[in-house]
């Protein structure tokens, strides 16, 4: 599975607008596309969101790029400065419920991107720390993560915004340990709020992983 993750900055009071771009456009056009497993779209501040799109691998994306560039040069009315844009192969993630492709779930995403020292440390420090307090918690929908170079982007998606702060008490004793300080260069940044729009042209079945 492979990963294309969109952030943009909003002009001011264009949120509304460019969230009715992504239902009623962007969604209905990229319907049907070879390869596409999901599309995902999440609000997270004023004039901030986040979309996120997973496809069956990258060259399916790369095989719709005339698509996706269109879609983007549509979307640049809403822009304050262009969107960054990371993507990247799955290397961590677990569906924690079944959700059918025709099914409406509400959803409330934390997405975190830090730059990473050493990728592999970083990845076994999922897999090892923080999986484990996923695999506790409850309300939890589905988690992942991929690499962009040496950048690691990380996703988790529960029921409720409740739900992820429980958990969130445990992960951060995780994140204040020193070692795991030591894993990225820097401060990571988290995009936190509530699933806008979201589309599975698959069916996602728990204890499913996406790499």
């Amino acid at each position: 599975m492979f990963f294309r993750i969109t952030i943009p900055a909003l002009n001011e009071g264009a949120k509304e607008d460019y969230e009715s771009f992504v239902k009623d456009i962007v969604f209905p056009n990229l319907s049907g596309t070879p390869g596409l497993i999901s599309l995902t779209s999440n609000s997270t501040g004023k004039n901030s969101v986040l979309n996120m799109a997973a496809w069956e691998s990258k060259e399916s994306v790369y095989s719709q790029d005339d698509k996706f560039q269109k879609t983007m040069a549509e979307a640049a009315q809403f822009f304050a400065a262009p969107p960054q844009i990371f993507e990247g192969d799955a290397v961590f993630g677990k569906v924690y419920q079944s959700i059918g492709m025709d099914e409406k779930k509400a959803g409330y995403m934390r997405l975190v991107i830090g730059v990473a020292k050493d990728t592999e440390a970083a990845l076994d420090n999922l897999k090892e720390n923080v999986e484990p307090i996923y695999d506790e918690s409850e309300g939890l929908q589905i988690t992942g993560a991929s690499f962009d170079e040496d950048t690691l982007i990380s996703w988790n998606v529960w029921d409720s915004q409740e739900h992820m702060n429980a958990a969130l008490s445990k992960l951060q004793g995780v994140l204040d340990l020193g070692s795991q300080r030591d894993l990225f260069d820097g401060e990571t940044i988290a995009y936190m709020g509530p699933i806008s729009a979201g589309r599975l042209f698959v069916d996602f079945n728990e204890g499913e992983t996406p790499a």
